[in-house]
C-alpha cells in the first residue's frame, strides 16, 4: 500500500493477521482465552486449541500463563478462537 501522494511505502504487516481486524477490547489481563493453531499432518488439517490466561500482546506474540507458567507464543501461528 502507498500513500496517494507519494506513492511512499506505508509501514505495516503485508498480510495482516484475521485478529488484528477483529476489535478485542474485552481483552484483559487475567482473562481466560482460547487460542487456535492450524496444522497439515499427513495432507490433511488438524487444529489445537488452548485455553490460557491472557496477559497482553504485542505485534508478533501473546503473552500467557498456560498451567500456571508464563509462555509466549507466536501471533502467526495462534489466533483468538471464539
Amino acid at each position: 500500500m502507498s500513500t496517494p501522494r507519494t506513492g511512499r511505502q506505508l509501514g505495516g504487516p503485508e498480510h495482516p493477521r484475521h485478529d488484528d481486524f477483529v476489535a478485542v477490547p474485552y481483552l484483559r489481563q487475567g482473562q481466560l482465552i482460547s487460542l487456535i493453531r492450524w496444522s497439515q499432518v499427513n495432507g490433511e488439517w488438524r487444529y489445537t486449541t488452548m485455553l490460557a490466561q491472557y496477559l497482553h500482546r504485542d505485534e508478533e506474540s501473546w503473552y500467557l500463563v498456560i498451567n500456571g507458567q508464563r509462555a509466549k507464543l507466536s501471533r502467526s501461528e495462534w489466533a483468538i478462537f471464539n
